[in-house]
């Protein structure tokens, strides 16, 4: 049988500052959420534990330390998927502990919104990469 497996990790939550200049926005902040699916190859995938999930929170705190400049929501997704796709979690890493190989496919930001002074949403919309 030939199929696809993939492995979706989250949601993660992250907070941070994006400066909207495309569309003329100040500086506003925003909770949201992080999604990561992977595409299993062979017969194990990612592994979801502890040690993984904490890299992966760790890494996520790294990126949203400082304010996104003249980042839409779409380019700040675009970004993170960008950093994911650079650490190469088959690597050395865990390949000894856990044996999973897999490589990114997919990364949803899901935005939270509320009413304000700008004009935001009040809800969630997610962009996915």
């Amino acid at each position: 049988m030939n199929y696809e497996e993939k492995i979706t990790i989250g949601p993660f939550g992250i907070f941070f500052t994006n400066m909207n200049k495309e569309m003329n926005l100040p500086g506003h902040s925003h909770y949201a959420e992080v999604m990561l699916v992977y595409r299993t190859i062979g017969s194990t995938g990612f592994p979801a534990f502890a040690e993984t999930y904490a890299t992966i929170q760790k890494i996520l705190q790294e990126l949203t330390l400082r304010p996104f400049r003249n980042h839409t929501n779409e380019a700040i997704a675009r970004s993170l998927f960008s950093a994911f796709v650079k650490q190469d979690f088959h690597s050395e890493q865990w390949k000894e502990k856990y044996e999973g190989k897999f490589t990114l496919t997919e990364l949803s930001l899901r935005v939270r919104g509320v009413l304000d002074k700008i004009g935001h949403a009040d809800g969630f919309t997610t962009y996915t990469v």
